[in-house]
């Protein structure tokens, strides 16, 4: 999960830059920002943040928080003293942002968003997630819930999705025997270069779609057996990454899609951005992947069953965006709702998701051991190679799954082609909002019906998507406009060892970001010196240069929770 940067993930702390910082000029990003600032002392309060930091003030339990704190007037010395007089203290200054870091009783936040010396206030706070008693959410023992949520999508046994490549953007994968020798190549865009799972969610989404259940005589099998996994890795031990790495290391997909015959990308995760698909950069780059001919099955996110809670790029209506659904023990889909942490629609662009749900409560996947949510949350553990948790990433996996065994079906099939399969067969569920279609889409998907009709090519006449063509994204967006709103990222941007804010239209690299340049010419990428390839769990291969990394504080992944 897993979602953050939202693959649902946790996050480790660490430790703000030196007062000393590289200058990044933020440019029409935050120019922009102070036109929509413009009158703030007349701004309502709830203008001035996130409504998910209004909702942490407003928890009792929370004794404080964690805040970037940007100023009306940064010269001035007004909002500091305010923070002094709410019983809170400055961190650290941040002139970059026009600001500064502040740790606030949580009483205190309404009225520190009440001053007009305050022009905005930002999350800045350690968010771990956590695995819920999933025996208790879900009511039975483990091998009966296995059983229940493939009984309940009708995954077929005719197909097993041998020789489709599945790509898994996410944190890399652990080698273990479930996967067998089926992985074809491990990429990182991190600086641990090897492509290793050390966070625990990547190696937990590839046996959701791919394990074959060696270990455990088939019980925890994933959707598609003898699918290939490519992995590509974007974050490391702490689930965090950068929008920028993201982007570049879809380029790397799109540009060896056919070296891997790679058919299908799994994106696991989201931001909370609210940016318009229309510009927005990283909804462009899903866009180029799907035109590329590769289907993109993208998480709704964990933020709840508020409308309007579906993470980017989930938001794009191009891609396939799955919510998660709770089955309830039973097989049957009458008793089926949608899971009280999955994302609703509407987008804020009023686009209608999420596509459809598949199950998300109480799975049983591969574990990384000694990763970082396996160490944090070791109640999860199912004997000694498995792990359980719940999100829309799981879903999303499963869905990813699902997908490969329509392309093994049919080999011909496109993205749009598979789309309107999936949606077309999936099965209505149990209670009036799911049955009109508002929280779980066109509702749960039906592994069996779908394949049926690859195979018959039932939806070849009718593809998805076809009346967005003139609303394709331009990608002529802020990259800072989609990065999360509670996260701040920092990374070696000069190499000279102290991490960096990376702030405005720059990327993780340090480098002016280029809006919606694309190319194929992955050879003649500046990120192409930097990412470790190696084919299959041995061979190795490497550009040679390093790289400082990024580290996140904030939400990663889109998820409030693991479970």
């Amino acid at each position: 999960m897993p979602t953050g940067l939202a693959l649902p993930l946790g996050l480790r702390r660490t430790a703000a830059p030196a007062t000393r910082r590289k200058a990044i000029v933020l440019a029409t990003a935050f120019a922009a920002l102070a036109v929509s600032l413009g009158g703030v002392e007349s701004r309502d309060f709830r203008e001035k943040a996130h409504p998910s930091l209004i909702r942490q003030a407003d928890d009792a339990r929370l004794p404080a928080l964690d805040v970037i704190v940007g100023e009306t007037r940064p010269a001035s010395g007004d909002a500091e003293e305010l923070i002094d007089q709410l019983g809170g203290s400055v961190t650290h200054e941040l002139p970059i942002v026009g600001g500064f870091s502040a740790r606030l009783p949580t009483r205190s936040l309404r009225g520190l968003l009440s001053s007009p010396a305050v022009a905005h206030v930002w999350g800045d706070g350690r968010v771990r997630m956590s695995i819920l008693d999933l025996d208790l959410l879900d009511g039975m023992d483990s091998v009966a819930a296995n059983k229940v949520w493939r009984q309940s999508i009708r995954l077929p046994s005719s197909y097993t999705g041998a020789g489709v490549g599945v790509a898994v953007l996410d944190t890399g994968l652990t080698r273990v025997a479930d996967l067998g020798n089926r992985v074809s190549v491990r990429v990182d865009f991190t600086s641990d270069h090897d492509g290793y799972d050390r966070f625990g969610h990547g190696t937990h989404m590839a046996g959701l779609i791919a394990g074959d259940g060696a270990l455990s005589g088939g019980t925890w099998a994933g959707a598609a057996r003898k699918a290939s996994l490519i992995s590509v890795k974007v974050a490391g031990t702490d689930g965090s990454t950068d929008v920028s790495v993201v982007i570049a290391a879809m380029q790397w997909i799109v540009t060896h899609r056919a070296a891997y015959n790679i058919r299908i990308l799994n994106l696991s995760f989201g931001t909370d951005a609210i940016q318009t698909y229309l510009l927005d950069p990283l909804d462009y780059a899903v866009e180029q992947v799907w035109r590329s001919g590769i289907t993109v099955i993208v998480a709704a996110g964990n933020r709840g069953s508020l409308p309007g809670t579906i993470n980017k790029p989930g938001d794009d209506p191009f891609v396939i965006t799955v919510g998660a659904a709770d089955v309830r023990g039973t097989a049957s889909t009458s008793d089926d709702v949608v899971a009280g942490f999955s994302s609703r629609g509407p987008t804020h662009d009023l686009v209608a998701k999420p596509d459809l749900v598949a199950p998300g409560i109480g799975l049983v996947s591969l574990r990384a051991p000694g990763s970082t949510l396996d160490t944090e949350h070791p109640t999860a553990r199912v004997g000694d190679y498995y792990f359980k948790g719940s999100g829309t990433s799981q879903a999303a996996a499963i869905v990813s799954g699902v997908a490969a065994l329509m392309i093994q079906a049919n080999p011909s099939i496109t993205p749009d082609v598979l789309k309107a399969a999936l949606v077309g067969t999936a099965k209505k569920m149990g209670g009036l909002l799911n049955l009109i279609g508002t929280e779980a889409g066109a509702g749960l998907v039906d592994a069996t019906a779908a394949v049926n009709a690859s195979v018959a090519n039932t939806y070849a006449s009718k593809p998805a998507n076809r009346a967005l063509l003139s609303l394709r994204s331009t990608g002529a967006g802020l990259i800072q406009l989609s990065r999360d709103s509670s996260a701040l990222v920092y990374s070696d941007l000069d190499a000279d060892g102290p991490l960096d804010l990376v702030v405005g239209e720059v990327d993780a690299l340090g480098n002016a970001w280029l809006g919606s340049t694309w190319s194929d010419a992955w050879s003649n990428n500046r990120w192409a010196p930097y990412v470790f390839e190696a084919i299959g769990w041995d061979g190795k291969t490497w550009g040679g240069k390093t790289w400082g990394g990024t580290s996140w504080k904030g939400k990663t992944w889109g998820g409030k929770t693991w479970s």
